[in-house]
């Protein structure tokens, strides 16, 4: 194949990227979403995946006072949650994890919450986005959203009512998949 046919076929196919956020940190989570969108923004097809704490900057927030975060949700199964193998110590871990974009911490320097704060400020004064403007725009470059299926079941996460976009949820044969066929992945 010569030079200027394998330039057709890849302005033809274009590029994929699969990121998986493992953490549950400010920064590492900044970094996925500006590595995606940047990504995304340059005509790559890119795929989020999102696993244990990752999920938690997807997450609506909600507050400690909040009923939804004191009662657990009795519609029963959702997207990738059987409710009928729930234990109790769900709710519990439900009730310690962090909810939403601007409440997850920082990894270093955290600082009982002055930290992220802090780093919000100064991205503010530099003219960079929040990780809330950074998701949004991920939707609407059109990446696409996976949360670990037994993620999803493990943290009892209603989907459908928790999360800010709309997501998958897929399993680890999904995800071998995706990085299978993609040029780019990262494990943040």
């Amino acid at each position: 194949m010569s030079n200027s046919e394998q330039q057709l076929n890849s302005k033809q196919t274009p590029k994929r990227s699969t990121i998986m956020l493992v953490s549950g940190d400010l920064d590492k989570a900044l970094l996925a979403f500006e590595i995606a969108t940047g990504q995304a923004a340059m005509g790559m097809e890119v795929t989020m995946w999102f696993t244990l704490y990752g999920v938690n900057c997807l997450k609506k927030p909600r507050s400690i006072f909040s009923l939804s975060k004191w009662l657990p949700k009795q519609s029963g199964d959702s997207k990738g949650h059987k409710a009928k193998t729930d234990h109790f110590l769900q709710h519990l871990l439900r009730l310690l994890n962090r909810d939403g974009a601007n409440r997850i911490p920082l990894s270093q320097l955290n600082l009982f919450g002055v930290g992220p704060w802090v780093l919000g400020k100064i991205m503010q004064r530099k003219g960079m986005a929040p990780l809330e403007d950074l998701i949004r725009y991920a939707e609407e470059l059109g990446i696409r959203f996976r949360v670990c299926q037994i993620c999803v079941d493990a943290l009892a996460l209603h989907m459908e009512d928790e999360l800010v976009v709309e997501a998958e949820a897929l399993g680890v044969s999904s995800y071998t998949i995706d990085t299978n066929n993609a040029h780019y992945n990262a494990v943040i």
